[in-house]
């Protein structure tokens, strides 16, 4: 299967839960796809997918985050089919299972290139 990279936000809280003697968090993730409008030159927000996803992997730490977050996921879609307790009727949903999960930083610090004014520890006098 090939990986699947989802960049969203959290719908909510992940929900961590025992299974056996590992633990899984699961938690859906909104992707808000974007098209280019070339009549007012720029993105917008076209349409959102929800995904569910599970993960392995430190699901305490992802307990940590809030609905909302922008997080990135790593992983593969699965099938994940199970009878329904209203109707008694089988019911198919796609999961990710992911293999990585990390939070995502849009704006790093800006400095000029061009310009070596860094105030460092070292050359400012100051204790850190």
């Amino acid at each position: 299967m090939a990986v699947k990279t989802i960049v969203g936000r959290l719908g909510g809280v992940p929900e961590v839960r025992a299974a056996g003697s590992r633990h899984v968090a699961t938690f859906s993730v909104a992707e808000t796809k974007r098209k280019f409008n070339r009549e007012t030159n720029q993105w917008e927000d076209d349409f959102t997918i929800w995904h569910d996803v599970e993960s392995w992997d430190a699901p305490n730490a992802l307990a940590q985050l809030a609905r909302g977050t922008l997080v990135i996921v790593l992983g593969e879609e699965r099938d994940a089919s199970y009878e329904s307790r209203e109707t008694g009727k089988q019911v198919r949903r796609i999961v990710v299972r992911a293999s990585s999960v990390g939070t995502v930083v849009r704006e790093a610090p800006k400095q000029q290139a061009s310009t070596n004014d860094w105030t460092t520890p070292a050359n400012s006098g100051e204790p850190f």
